[in-house]
This record gives C-alpha cells, sequence and structure tokens, in this order.
C-alpha cells in the first residue's frame, strides 16, 4: 500500500511540500531562539533599554522570517516547475523600481535602526528635535512618537530627526535668572543666593539631586534700570525643571521679605 502511495507523483510531491513548510518552521523557531537568546544574554551583561533590546530583536526576526519565507516558496515553486529564474529577475527589477518610489521609508527604516543601535535616545526621554520638544513614547523601526508638554502625541518619520537634544542623558544645569535694581548691592544678591540655596537643600525629595549647590554665578546682564545676576545648580538628570520652578518661587519671596524692587522674573 506504502508503495502504490509514492509511486504516485502528486502524493509525493504534497508529502515533500509538507516536509519543506515543517522545516522552514523548525528553522525559523531554531533561528529565533538563538535571536532571543543572544538579546537576553547580552541584556544580562550589560544592560539596555528593554525598548530598545526589543526594537532591535522584532527587526532581526523580521529580517530572518522573511529571508526563509523567500527561500521556502523558490523551492516549492521550484518542484511544481515554475521557473523561478523569471520570478526572481522580476522581483530584483521590482525591487529596484519600488526602492527608487519608496526612498523616503528606506531612509526612516535605516536611520531608525541607527537610532536603536547607537542608544540614541530612549522610550522615557524628555528631547528636542524636528522642531518639537516631548517626552519619547515609542521608538520603531519607521516612526518616533513624541509627546509634548499639552499631551499632544507627535508622530514624526525617522529621517525627518535630526540634532537631536537629549536632556535625560547625563547631569543638568538647572539656571535661573533674576534682576534687582541698582540701588540692590552684590552682596545683597550674594546673600539671597546663599538663602535660597539654603533652603532648596533642605526642601523634601531635593536631598540627593545636587551635583553642584546652587550659588551665585555673577552678573548676566546690564539693563537700563536693572542689573541682571544668574544662579546655576548642577542636578541628576530630569530634576532640572522642578528646581527651576522652585528656585523662582523662592526668589521671589525673598525680594518680597527684603523690599527688594526687582524686575520680571525669568520667562524660560
Amino acid at each position: 500500500m506504502f508503495n502504490e502511495i509514492t509511486k504516485n507523483q502528486t502524493i509525493q510531491n504534497l508529502i515533500v511540500l509538507v516536509l519543506i513548510g515543517i522545516g522552514g518552521k523548525l528553522i525559523l523557531n531554531f533561528f529565533q531562539k538563538i535571536i532571543n537568546k543572544y538579546f537576553e544574554e547580552n541584556e544580562r551583561k550589560n544592560p539596555l533599554n528593554s525598548a530598545k533590546v526589543e526594537t532591535l530583536s522584532k527587526a532581526l526576526s523580521s529580517v530572518v522570517r522573511f529571508i526563509i519565507g523567500f527561500i521556502v516558496v523558490i523551492i516549492i515553486l521550484d518542484m511544481l516547475g515554475i521557473n523561478t529564474r523569471s520570478i526572481i529577475a522580476t522581483a530584483g527589477i521590482g525591487g529596484i523600481a519600488i526602492a527608487f518610489g519608496a526612498q523616503s521609508i528606506i531612509q526612516d527604516f535605516i536611520k531608525g535602526m541607527f537610532m536603536i543601535i547607537d542608544d540614541v535616545i530612549r522610550v522615557g526621554d524628555f528631547v528636542e528635535c524636528a522642531g518639537i520638544s516631548g517626552t519619547i513614547e515609542s521608538v520603531g523601526l519607521r516612526l518616533t512618537k513624541i509627546r509634548d508638554y499639552d499631551g499632544s502625541l507627535h508622530t514624526i518619520p525617522n529621517s525627518q530627526i535630526q540634532n537631536i537634544k537629549n536632556y535625560n542623558r547625563g547631569p543638568q544645569r538647572a539656571e535661573v535668572t533674576f534682576s534687582v535694581s541698582y540701588d540692590t548691592s552684590l552682596d545683597q544678591v550674594r546673600d539671597i543666593c546663599k538663602t535660597v540655596s539654603a533652603k532648596l537643600l533642605k526642601i523634601k525629595g531635593f536631598e540627593n539631586i545636587f551635583i553642584e549647590k546652587p550659588r551665585f554665578l555673577g552678573i548676566e546682564d546690564m539693563q537700563d534700570l536693572s542689573y541682571k545676576v544668574k544662579l546655576t545648580a548642577l542636578v541628576l538628570e530630569g530634576n532640572q525643571y522642578e528646581v527651576k520652578r522652585k528656585t523662582r518661587e523662592l526668589i521671589k519671596e525673598e525680594l518680597e521679605n527684603r523690599k527688594i524692587q526687582a524686575s520680571v522674573l525669568e520667562k524660560k
């Protein structure tokens, strides 16, 4: 009975096709396990951002899946007696045509790969790029999504992202300028800065965020009726905005308590 089945060419072809499909699936699963193991081991040795690891893993898996799928389809078509050479040639010509018509998509993909590999931005980073400032919500191979302060979600093609300013890579400078009238001495200004600095260091939650304590930096500008001075501090990333807001509040309180005339505080 088995010999009769195997003699039937159609049934033989069907069996071979099934075996090829199963073999392709097993090979794909094998490479998927290797990819997953590779990224898991690298993450343990050198912890990376989970979004970066996930994106790279998916991108590599997609490439492997495409290659294996293409090879399996070509083998099957060849068994069915279809001229695969002409198909490959046509695919090559079509690929060139598509490449010319989809250059921006290819640029997005390449730029996205380099941004992920180079670890330029991560999910959660606060950045300025493409005329937008906000928090990174996702970094894909083609698109990057940024949520700005008012809640709007900006979806930007990766090829349009240039000159990224990332506020979450290392210590940040928290600087506040304020103006006082010319009848206010520099000694008074220094004392204001010293008092504000002492109060900042005592605020709950601010105890361990200062790398350099707040200090009087000097005169920033000379104006018609007042002069502008600057108070500066170096803080851990992500804390600069809260420190600046609280510094302005404390400066205003000190100016009011000392009855010192001042112009409008920094408008940044």
